[in-house]
């Protein structure tokens, strides 16, 4: 069995800094095991930003905060860690990018680079949206993140099935009004495509709860609002059996 550790948090209000030693504190007093998954929620150093400005978005390279400190926590943890912010704006568009990149205990280049593809409303104005999926592969999952409104595209998810996924992770800050859509759409992308589902939320009443769901639609995990680190433990030969037990057809949707 593989552990996966949900860090449900809130960014602290006096900068990222003071974030990163907010989380590094969380983590030591829940001892996660080297080898473990170590997932935050969408932009979890600054929370999300309807108004992003340029001193707060970096570049997704070693010379900027994020970045290192992801880096260097999956080095001192031993665990792969998946964890984005808010990428400098394109002198093309002129749009910033909301992005997630995974890191192996090695804390070399990142393992996958993901941009949330579906801006919500408006968001578009703001924030371009990515255009490629990225894989990782952890424990014997081959694992995609999506980042939170990619949630409501089955299609999306569909094309990381057909691509070799067995464990889709959502990054979110999702508002609590929806939490039913959250949840039920979480299930959903686990049950039509036959894989786990790992949701890491922000901390909060405000926002709907962390949750992860197997292969076949059973929940794991469903969390409170606390600030807390919540584990789930899978296994990639759980998927194998699933998809065995109950072969599915894979059309495009």
């Amino acid at each position: 069995m593989a552990t996966a550790y949900l860090i449900q948090m809130q960014p602290d209000r006096n900068g990222k800094q003071r974030t990163f030693e907010h989380a590094r504190s969380l983590i030591s007093k829940e001892a996660p095991r080297p080898g473990s998954l170590l997932v935050f929620p969408e932009m979890f150093a600054t929370g999300f930003l309807t108004r992003p400005s340029q001193e707060l978005a970096e570049n997704v390279s070693p010379e900027f905060p994020t970045f290192r400190f992801l880096q260097d926590l999956a080095k001192e943890t031993q665990c792969t860690v998946l964890g984005g912010g808010i990428e400098n704006f394109s002198q093309i568009d002129f749009r910033f990018r909301n992005w997630t990149a995974a890191f192996a205990a090695t804390g070399e280049n990142p393992l996958a680079i993901y941009r949330k593809h579906h801006p919500f409303a408006d968001e578009a104005t703001l924030f371009a949206p990515g255009t490629e999926s990225n894989s990782f592969f952890w424990e014997g999952f081959c694992a995609f993140p999506f980042i939170c409104f990619d949630l409501r595209f089955p299609e999306d998810f569909r094309k990381a099935r057909k691509a070799g996924a067995s464990l889709f992770i959502v990054q979110a800050e999702w508002p609590q009004s929806r939490d039913t859509h959250f949840k039920t759409l979480l299930r959903a992308r686990a049950i039509e495509n036959q894989c786990f589902v790992l949701a890491c939320a922000r901390a909060g009443s405000a926002f709907a709860s962390s949750c992860a769901f197997d292969p076949n639609g059973n929940e794991l995990l469903v969390a409170n609002h606390e600030e807390k680190i919540f584990s789930v433990e899978l296994s990639a030969n759980d998927v194998l059996c699933a998809r065995q037990a109950f072969p599915l057809p894979l059309p495009e949707i």
